[in-house]
Protein backbone atom coordinates (compact mmCIF):
# COMPACT_ATOMS: atom_id res chain seq x y z
CA UNK A 1 0.00 0.00 0.00
CA UNK A 2 1.23 3.25 -1.37
CA UNK A 3 0.87 5.87 1.73
CA UNK A 4 4.07 8.46 1.37
CA UNK A 5 2.20 11.85 0.81
CA UNK A 6 -1.37 10.41 0.74
CA UNK A 7 -3.83 12.47 2.76
CA UNK A 8 -5.71 9.91 4.89
CA UNK A 9 -8.59 10.40 7.14
CA UNK A 10 -8.71 7.80 10.54
CA UNK A 11 -11.88 7.76 11.78
CA UNK A 12 -12.28 7.07 15.66
CA UNK A 13 -9.60 8.23 18.59
CA UNK A 14 -9.72 4.74 20.19
CA UNK A 15 -7.06 2.34 20.71
CA UNK A 16 -7.31 1.22 17.17
CA UNK A 17 -7.43 4.74 15.41
CA UNK A 18 -4.44 6.18 17.23
CA UNK A 19 -2.76 3.28 15.77
CA UNK A 20 -3.34 3.46 12.81
CA UNK A 21 -3.01 7.09 12.87
CA UNK A 22 0.99 6.74 14.23
CA UNK A 23 1.53 3.88 11.72
CA UNK A 24 0.11 6.14 8.76
CA UNK A 25 2.40 9.02 9.78
CA UNK A 26 5.36 7.03 10.54
CA UNK A 27 5.13 6.05 6.92
CA UNK A 28 4.78 9.36 5.62
CA UNK A 29 1.13 10.25 5.13
CA UNK A 30 -1.08 13.46 6.01
CA UNK A 31 -3.05 12.06 8.66
CA UNK A 32 -5.73 13.67 9.70
CA UNK A 33 -8.13 11.95 12.52
CA UNK A 34 -12.02 13.07 13.18
CA UNK A 35 -14.08 11.29 16.08
CA UNK A 36 -18.02 12.01 17.13
CA UNK A 37 -16.63 12.40 20.98
CA UNK A 38 -14.81 15.48 22.17
CA UNK A 39 -11.38 13.46 22.67
CA UNK A 40 -8.36 15.59 23.62
CA UNK A 41 -5.32 14.22 21.63
CA UNK A 42 -2.66 12.35 23.27
CA UNK A 43 0.59 13.92 23.21
CA UNK A 44 3.10 10.89 22.49
CA UNK A 45 1.22 10.82 18.52
CA UNK A 46 3.29 12.62 15.86
CA UNK A 47 2.86 16.40 15.79
CA UNK A 48 2.22 16.12 12.14
CA UNK A 49 -0.92 14.50 12.68
CA UNK A 50 -3.89 16.80 12.71
CA UNK A 51 -6.90 16.17 15.02
CA UNK A 52 -10.87 17.26 14.82
CA UNK A 53 -12.72 15.43 17.81
CA UNK A 54 -16.60 16.34 18.11
CA UNK A 55 -16.73 19.11 15.42
CA UNK A 56 -15.74 16.94 12.01
CA UNK A 57 -17.92 17.28 8.92
CA UNK A 58 -18.44 15.15 5.95
CA UNK A 59 -17.06 17.42 3.96
CA UNK A 60 -13.40 16.64 5.85
CA UNK A 61 -14.14 12.78 4.10
CA UNK A 62 -14.29 13.64 0.67
CA UNK A 63 -11.04 15.37 0.89
CA UNK A 64 -9.19 12.12 1.28
CA UNK A 65 -7.50 9.80 -0.57
CA UNK A 66 -8.93 6.46 1.74
CA UNK A 67 -10.57 6.16 4.93
CA UNK A 68 -9.03 4.00 8.04
CA UNK A 69 -12.43 2.92 10.26
CA UNK A 70 -11.89 2.03 13.91
CA UNK A 71 -14.32 -1.17 15.03
CA UNK A 72 -16.40 1.35 17.22
CA UNK A 73 -17.95 3.31 14.25
CA UNK A 74 -20.39 1.86 12.24
CA UNK A 75 -19.52 2.16 8.34
CA UNK A 76 -23.34 2.56 8.01
CA UNK A 77 -23.13 5.79 9.54
CA UNK A 78 -20.95 7.24 6.32
CA UNK A 79 -22.29 8.91 3.42
CA UNK A 80 -21.26 5.65 1.49
CA UNK A 81 -23.06 6.43 -2.02
CA UNK A 82 -21.22 9.50 -1.90
CA UNK A 83 -17.58 8.18 -1.09
CA UNK A 84 -17.74 5.45 -3.24
CA UNK A 85 -18.52 7.64 -6.62
CA UNK A 86 -15.66 9.84 -5.30
CA UNK A 87 -13.92 6.80 -5.16
CA UNK A 88 -12.68 7.12 -1.62
CA UNK A 89 -12.04 3.50 -0.27
CA UNK A 90 -12.90 2.62 3.19
CA UNK A 91 -11.15 0.43 4.74
CA UNK A 92 -10.45 -0.91 8.66
CA UNK A 93 -7.52 -1.12 10.29
CA UNK A 94 -6.50 -4.82 9.86
CA UNK A 95 -6.60 -4.61 6.06
CA UNK A 96 -4.06 -1.46 6.54
CA UNK A 97 -2.11 -3.16 9.15
CA UNK A 98 -1.69 -6.35 7.36
CA UNK A 99 -0.65 -4.36 3.96
CA UNK A 100 2.76 -3.74 6.31
CA UNK A 101 3.13 -6.96 7.83
CA UNK A 102 5.31 -9.22 6.68
CA UNK A 103 4.99 -11.97 9.15
CA UNK A 104 2.10 -14.54 8.44
CA UNK A 105 -0.82 -13.90 10.22
CA UNK A 106 -2.76 -16.13 11.93
CA UNK A 107 -6.54 -14.61 12.61
CA UNK A 108 -9.34 -15.66 15.01
CA UNK A 109 -12.65 -14.84 15.39
CA UNK A 110 -15.86 -16.69 16.87
CA UNK A 111 -18.90 -15.09 18.86
CA UNK A 112 -17.02 -16.83 22.48
CA UNK A 113 -13.41 -17.61 23.14
CA UNK A 114 -11.46 -15.78 21.12
CA UNK A 115 -9.50 -13.91 23.58
CA UNK A 116 -8.70 -17.26 25.29
CA UNK A 117 -7.70 -19.12 21.76
CA UNK A 118 -5.73 -16.12 20.79
CA UNK A 119 -3.69 -16.47 24.11
CA UNK A 120 -3.13 -19.64 23.96
CA UNK A 121 -1.89 -19.96 20.68
CA UNK A 122 0.86 -16.76 21.24
CA UNK A 123 1.79 -18.79 24.68
CA UNK A 124 2.16 -22.02 22.33
CA UNK A 125 4.56 -20.35 19.86
CA UNK A 126 6.54 -18.03 22.19
CA UNK A 127 6.92 -20.85 24.81
CA UNK A 128 8.26 -22.74 20.99
CA UNK A 129 10.78 -19.79 20.64
CA UNK A 130 9.11 -17.71 17.91
CA UNK A 131 8.42 -13.89 18.17
CA UNK A 132 5.13 -13.91 18.01
CA UNK A 133 2.64 -10.98 18.14
CA UNK A 134 -0.50 -11.13 20.01
CA UNK A 135 -2.95 -8.22 19.83
CA UNK A 136 -6.21 -7.15 17.30
CA UNK A 137 -8.78 -6.98 18.97
CA UNK A 138 -7.37 -8.38 22.46
CA UNK A 139 -4.75 -5.82 24.03
CA UNK A 140 -2.40 -4.16 21.22
CA UNK A 141 -4.19 -3.00 17.76
CA UNK A 142 -2.52 -5.32 14.78
CA UNK A 143 -1.03 -2.18 13.57
CA UNK A 144 1.69 -2.19 16.14
CA UNK A 145 2.80 -5.42 14.41
CA UNK A 146 3.81 -3.54 11.50
CA UNK A 147 6.53 -1.47 13.48
CA UNK A 148 9.00 -4.40 13.46
CA UNK A 149 9.78 -7.91 12.49
CA UNK A 150 7.97 -11.34 13.80
CA UNK A 151 7.53 -14.82 13.21
CA UNK A 152 4.33 -15.31 13.49
CA UNK A 153 1.24 -12.68 14.05
CA UNK A 154 -1.57 -14.38 16.31
CA UNK A 155 -4.44 -11.81 15.75
CA UNK A 156 -7.97 -11.96 17.74
CA UNK A 157 -10.92 -10.31 15.31
CA UNK A 158 -14.35 -9.28 15.58
CA UNK A 159 -17.09 -8.94 13.54
CA UNK A 160 -16.56 -5.49 13.53
CA UNK A 161 -13.00 -5.43 12.20
CA UNK A 162 -14.17 -8.17 9.83
CA UNK A 163 -16.85 -5.56 8.16
CA UNK A 164 -14.54 -3.66 6.26
CA UNK A 165 -11.90 -6.14 5.08
CA UNK A 166 -11.16 -5.75 1.06
CA UNK A 167 -7.40 -7.78 0.60
CA UNK A 168 -6.99 -9.08 4.33
CA UNK A 169 -5.63 -12.55 4.12
CA UNK A 170 -5.18 -14.70 7.27
CA UNK A 171 -2.57 -17.68 6.61
CA UNK A 172 -4.88 -19.83 8.77
CA UNK A 173 -7.94 -18.64 10.29
CA UNK A 174 -10.41 -20.12 12.61
CA UNK A 175 -14.46 -19.53 13.41
CA UNK A 176 -14.63 -20.97 16.95
CA UNK A 177 -18.36 -20.74 16.64
CA UNK A 178 -21.41 -18.35 15.87
CA UNK A 179 -24.67 -17.11 18.29
CA UNK A 180 -26.78 -14.75 17.75
CA UNK A 181 -25.02 -11.39 19.25
CA UNK A 182 -24.59 -7.86 18.50
CA UNK A 183 -28.23 -7.62 16.82
CA UNK A 184 -28.56 -4.31 17.58
CA UNK A 185 -25.79 -3.47 14.97
CA UNK A 186 -26.71 -5.76 12.25
CA UNK A 187 -30.56 -5.97 11.07
CA UNK A 188 -29.98 -10.11 11.40
CA UNK A 189 -27.93 -12.69 12.33
CA UNK A 190 -27.24 -14.12 8.88
CA UNK A 191 -25.80 -10.80 8.35
CA UNK A 192 -23.63 -11.50 11.62
CA UNK A 193 -22.78 -14.68 10.43
CA UNK A 194 -21.76 -14.11 6.86
CA UNK A 195 -19.36 -11.20 8.15
CA UNK A 196 -17.74 -13.78 10.76
CA UNK A 197 -17.08 -15.48 7.37
CA UNK A 198 -15.41 -12.93 5.79
CA UNK A 199 -12.57 -14.19 7.50
CA UNK A 200 -11.91 -16.56 4.95
CA UNK A 201 -13.06 -14.71 1.63
CA UNK A 202 -9.64 -14.14 0.16
CA UNK A 203 -7.98 -17.25 1.67
CA UNK A 204 -5.82 -18.94 -1.42
CA UNK A 205 -5.64 -22.97 -1.39
CA UNK A 206 -2.43 -22.80 0.31
CA UNK A 207 -4.01 -21.58 3.32
CA UNK A 208 -6.03 -23.69 5.97
CA UNK A 209 -9.41 -23.00 7.31
CA UNK A 210 -10.19 -23.77 10.97
CA UNK A 211 -13.92 -24.53 11.81
CA UNK A 212 -15.90 -25.90 14.79
CA UNK A 213 -17.58 -29.47 13.56
CA UNK A 214 -19.58 -29.48 16.37
CA UNK A 215 -21.34 -25.86 15.43
CA UNK A 216 -21.86 -26.72 11.56
CA UNK A 217 -23.10 -22.74 10.91
CA UNK A 218 -19.07 -21.95 11.20
CA UNK A 219 -18.16 -23.48 8.10
CA UNK A 220 -19.07 -21.34 4.90
CA UNK A 221 -20.65 -22.68 1.82
CA UNK A 222 -17.74 -22.84 -0.19
CA UNK A 223 -13.97 -22.30 0.91
CA UNK A 224 -10.70 -21.66 -1.48
CA UNK A 225 -8.55 -22.84 1.50
CA UNK A 226 -7.92 -26.41 3.46
CA UNK A 227 -10.55 -27.36 6.04
CA UNK A 228 -9.89 -27.92 9.18
CA UNK A 229 -12.15 -28.76 11.62
CA UNK A 230 -12.20 -29.74 15.81
CA UNK A 231 -14.82 -31.48 17.94
CA UNK A 232 -15.37 -32.27 21.23
CA UNK A 233 -18.20 -34.98 20.77
CA UNK A 234 -16.77 -36.68 17.59
CA UNK A 235 -13.49 -37.49 15.81
CA UNK A 236 -12.68 -36.06 12.66
CA UNK A 237 -10.85 -36.96 9.19
CA UNK A 238 -8.41 -34.16 9.46
CA UNK A 239 -8.19 -31.87 12.44
CA UNK A 240 -8.22 -31.61 16.19
CA UNK A 241 -10.88 -33.93 18.52
CA UNK A 242 -10.84 -35.92 21.88
CA UNK A 243 -10.96 -39.45 22.39
CA UNK A 244 -10.02 -42.08 24.69
CA UNK A 245 -9.78 -39.15 27.57
CA UNK A 246 -7.01 -37.47 25.17
CA UNK A 247 -6.53 -34.85 23.24
CA UNK A 248 -5.76 -36.57 19.48
CA UNK A 249 -5.01 -35.18 16.13
CA UNK A 250 -5.04 -36.38 12.60
CA UNK A 251 -4.28 -33.38 11.18
CA UNK A 252 -1.06 -35.26 9.29
CA UNK A 253 -2.65 -38.85 8.95
CA UNK A 254 -3.31 -41.07 11.55
CA UNK A 255 -4.71 -39.74 14.87
CA UNK A 256 -1.68 -38.92 17.54
CA UNK A 257 -1.99 -38.06 20.91
CA UNK A 258 -1.48 -34.25 22.20
CA UNK A 259 -2.54 -34.33 25.92
CA UNK A 260 -4.18 -35.64 28.61
CA UNK A 261 -7.15 -34.53 29.65
CA UNK A 262 -6.33 -34.93 33.20
CA UNK A 263 -3.30 -33.24 32.51
CA UNK A 264 -5.21 -29.59 32.24
CA UNK A 265 -5.96 -27.23 34.78
CA UNK A 266 -8.96 -27.22 36.09
CA UNK A 267 -9.82 -23.73 34.81
CA UNK A 268 -8.29 -25.03 31.03
CA UNK A 269 -11.15 -28.05 30.81
CA UNK A 270 -13.82 -25.65 30.74
CA UNK A 271 -12.15 -23.85 27.53
CA UNK A 272 -12.06 -27.42 25.68
CA UNK A 273 -12.92 -26.27 22.19
CA UNK A 274 -10.74 -23.42 22.49
CA UNK A 275 -7.70 -25.32 23.28
CA UNK A 276 -8.76 -27.95 20.21
CA UNK A 277 -8.69 -25.10 18.27
CA UNK A 278 -5.67 -23.70 19.80
CA UNK A 279 -3.70 -27.16 19.06
CA UNK A 280 -5.22 -27.27 15.55
CA UNK A 281 -4.20 -23.76 14.77
CA UNK A 282 -0.53 -24.49 16.02
CA UNK A 283 0.22 -27.68 14.61
CA UNK A 284 -0.28 -25.91 11.69
CA UNK A 285 2.62 -23.98 12.38
CA UNK A 286 4.61 -26.64 12.53
CA UNK A 287 4.46 -26.47 16.38
CA UNK A 288 6.07 -29.77 18.04
CA UNK A 289 3.68 -31.80 20.14
CA UNK A 290 5.46 -31.56 22.99
CA UNK A 291 6.04 -27.77 22.96
CA UNK A 292 2.05 -27.76 22.85
CA UNK A 293 1.20 -30.39 25.48
CA UNK A 294 3.61 -28.34 27.64
CA UNK A 295 1.90 -25.36 27.60
CA UNK A 296 -1.77 -26.76 27.18
CA UNK A 297 -1.15 -28.33 31.03
CA UNK A 298 0.39 -24.99 32.50
CA UNK A 299 -2.05 -22.57 31.04
CA UNK A 300 -4.51 -21.31 33.27
CA UNK A 301 -7.15 -19.76 31.70
CA UNK A 302 -8.13 -15.67 31.19
CA UNK A 303 -9.73 -13.46 34.00
CA UNK A 304 -13.65 -12.70 33.35
CA UNK A 305 -13.57 -16.43 31.59
CA UNK A 306 -15.23 -18.98 34.08
CA UNK A 307 -12.30 -17.78 36.43
CA UNK A 308 -11.94 -19.33 39.68
CA UNK A 309 -12.80 -16.87 42.72
CA UNK A 310 -12.39 -18.69 45.73
CA UNK A 311 -14.50 -21.28 47.96
CA UNK A 312 -15.69 -20.36 51.20
CA UNK A 313 -17.82 -22.29 53.10
CA UNK A 314 -17.82 -24.99 50.73
CA UNK A 315 -19.73 -22.69 47.91
CA UNK A 316 -17.63 -22.16 44.87
CA UNK A 317 -17.32 -18.35 43.25
CA UNK A 318 -16.73 -18.69 39.80
CA UNK A 319 -16.52 -14.97 37.34
CA UNK A 320 -17.22 -15.39 33.88
CA UNK A 321 -18.37 -11.44 33.54
CA UNK A 322 -16.77 -12.15 29.49
CA UNK A 323 -20.22 -14.21 28.99
CA UNK A 324 -21.53 -11.27 27.32
CA UNK A 325 -23.99 -13.49 25.30
CA UNK A 326 -26.52 -16.16 25.12
CA UNK A 327 -23.97 -18.39 23.56
CA UNK A 328 -21.38 -17.62 26.37
CA UNK A 329 -23.86 -18.27 28.72
CA UNK A 330 -25.07 -21.31 27.74
CA UNK A 331 -21.54 -22.78 26.97
CA UNK A 332 -20.76 -21.64 30.80
CA UNK A 333 -23.77 -23.33 31.82
CA UNK A 334 -23.22 -26.54 29.79
CA UNK A 335 -19.76 -27.47 31.65
CA UNK A 336 -21.48 -26.79 35.64
CA UNK A 337 -21.66 -29.75 37.14
CA UNK A 338 -23.46 -29.00 40.10
CA UNK A 339 -26.07 -26.98 40.75
CA UNK A 340 -26.13 -22.93 40.08
CA UNK A 341 -26.84 -20.13 41.47
CA UNK A 342 -26.98 -17.54 38.75
CA UNK A 343 -25.89 -13.80 38.81
CA UNK A 344 -26.97 -12.83 34.84
CA UNK A 345 -28.73 -9.78 33.74
CA UNK A 346 -27.21 -5.97 32.14
CA UNK A 347 -27.67 -4.30 28.52
CA UNK A 348 -29.48 -6.04 26.15
CA UNK A 349 -27.79 -6.13 22.37
CA UNK A 350 -31.52 -7.40 21.30
CA UNK A 351 -30.64 -10.50 22.31
CA UNK A 352 -33.31 -13.60 22.22
CA UNK A 353 -32.93 -15.49 25.42
CA UNK A 354 -35.35 -17.98 24.81
CA UNK A 355 -32.59 -20.72 23.48
CA UNK A 356 -31.72 -20.56 27.51
CA UNK A 357 -34.69 -21.82 28.68
CA UNK A 358 -33.75 -25.32 29.03
CA UNK A 359 -30.16 -25.03 30.07
CA UNK A 360 -31.41 -22.31 32.84
CA UNK A 361 -33.92 -24.77 34.27
CA UNK A 362 -31.98 -27.80 33.87
CA UNK A 363 -28.48 -26.27 35.92
CA UNK A 364 -29.84 -23.21 37.31
CA UNK A 365 -31.05 -23.85 41.41
CA UNK A 366 -31.67 -20.22 41.55
CA UNK A 367 -31.15 -17.00 38.85
CA UNK A 368 -30.50 -13.56 40.19
CA UNK A 369 -31.36 -11.27 37.64
CA UNK A 370 -29.94 -7.27 37.25
CA UNK A 371 -29.54 -4.52 34.83
CA UNK A 372 -31.47 -3.16 32.15
CA UNK A 373 -31.90 -6.46 31.08
CA UNK A 374 -33.73 -7.60 33.75
CA UNK A 375 -37.41 -7.65 33.37
CA UNK A 376 -36.68 -9.30 29.50
CA UNK A 377 -35.35 -12.01 30.98
CA UNK A 378 -37.73 -12.53 34.05
CA UNK A 379 -40.41 -12.90 31.54
CA UNK A 380 -38.55 -15.11 29.42
CA UNK A 381 -37.33 -17.44 32.63
CA UNK A 382 -41.18 -16.86 34.50
CA UNK A 383 -41.64 -20.53 34.57
CA UNK A 384 -38.48 -20.99 36.46
CA UNK A 385 -39.20 -22.06 40.34
CA UNK A 386 -36.72 -19.74 42.19
CA UNK A 387 -36.25 -16.57 40.82
CA UNK A 388 -35.31 -12.86 41.74
CA UNK A 389 -34.52 -9.22 40.49
CA UNK A 390 -32.13 -6.80 42.13
CA UNK A 391 -33.49 -3.05 41.96
CA UNK A 392 -30.00 -1.02 42.06
CA UNK A 393 -28.23 0.00 39.42
CA UNK A 394 -25.28 1.12 41.50
CA UNK A 395 -22.82 -1.86 39.94
CA UNK A 396 -21.41 -2.19 43.53
CA UNK A 397 -24.35 -2.17 45.55
CA UNK A 398 -26.10 -4.13 42.71
CA UNK A 399 -23.28 -6.65 42.80
CA UNK A 400 -23.34 -7.01 46.53
CA UNK A 401 -27.21 -7.00 47.00
CA UNK A 402 -27.10 -9.92 44.21
CA UNK A 403 -23.91 -11.92 46.07
CA UNK A 404 -26.10 -11.13 49.82
CA UNK A 405 -29.13 -13.00 47.65
CA UNK A 406 -26.79 -15.55 46.18
CA UNK A 407 -25.38 -16.68 49.69
CA UNK A 408 -28.17 -17.40 51.51
CA UNK A 409 -29.62 -19.80 48.95
CA UNK A 410 -26.28 -21.36 48.36
CA UNK A 411 -24.92 -24.53 50.00
CA UNK A 412 -21.78 -26.44 50.39
CA UNK A 413 -20.87 -27.82 46.94
CA UNK A 414 -22.86 -25.20 44.71
CA UNK A 415 -21.60 -22.81 42.91
CA UNK A 416 -22.71 -18.86 42.80
CA UNK A 417 -21.74 -17.82 39.18
CA UNK A 418 -21.69 -14.63 37.16
CA UNK A 419 -22.08 -15.36 33.69
CA UNK A 420 -24.57 -12.25 32.63
CA UNK A 421 -25.19 -13.19 29.29
CA UNK A 422 -25.41 -9.06 28.35
CA UNK A 423 -23.61 -6.33 27.68
CA UNK A 424 -21.62 -4.56 31.31
CA UNK A 425 -22.59 -0.72 29.84
CA UNK A 426 -25.91 0.05 32.28
CA UNK A 427 -23.66 -0.14 35.15
CA UNK A 428 -20.11 -0.62 34.66
CA UNK A 429 -17.48 0.76 32.69
CA UNK A 430 -17.03 -2.36 30.55
CA UNK A 431 -16.81 -6.22 31.39
CA UNK A 432 -13.58 -6.29 33.46
CA UNK A 433 -14.72 -3.39 35.94
CA UNK A 434 -17.56 -5.73 36.17
CA UNK A 435 -15.60 -8.90 36.70
CA UNK A 436 -13.46 -7.04 39.60
CA UNK A 437 -16.38 -5.61 41.62
CA UNK A 438 -17.82 -9.16 41.42
CA UNK A 439 -14.21 -10.43 42.93
CA UNK A 440 -13.89 -7.90 45.05
CA UNK A 441 -17.07 -8.38 46.58
CA UNK A 442 -16.58 -12.00 46.65
CA UNK A 443 -13.31 -11.55 48.44
CA UNK A 444 -14.82 -10.14 51.54
CA UNK A 445 -17.15 -12.28 52.36
CA UNK A 446 -16.74 -13.61 55.96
Amino acid sequence: MKLKGKNICVIGMGKSGLSAAALLAREGAKVLVIDDQKIKPPSSLPASIRFKPGNWHESDLMKTDFIVLSPGFPAARLPLAQLKAAKIPVISEIELAASLIKAPVIAITGTNGKSTTTTLVGQILQNWGLKTFIGGNLGLPLSEAAVSHWDFVVAELSSFQLETITHFRPRIAALLNITPDHLDRYPDFKTYQETKWRIFENQLPEDHAICNLDDPLTIPPSLRAKLITFSKNRSVERGVFIENGAIQSSIWGEAEEICRLDALQAGTRTHIENVLAATALTLLCGCPIENIATTLQAFKGLAHRMEFVRSLGGVHYLNDSKGTNTGALMRSLEGMASPVILIAGGRDKAADFSPLRSIVRQKVKHLILLGEAKEKMSACFSDHPSMETVDSFDGMKAMEDALRRARAVAQSGETILLSPGCASFDMFRDYEDRGNIFKQVVNQLI
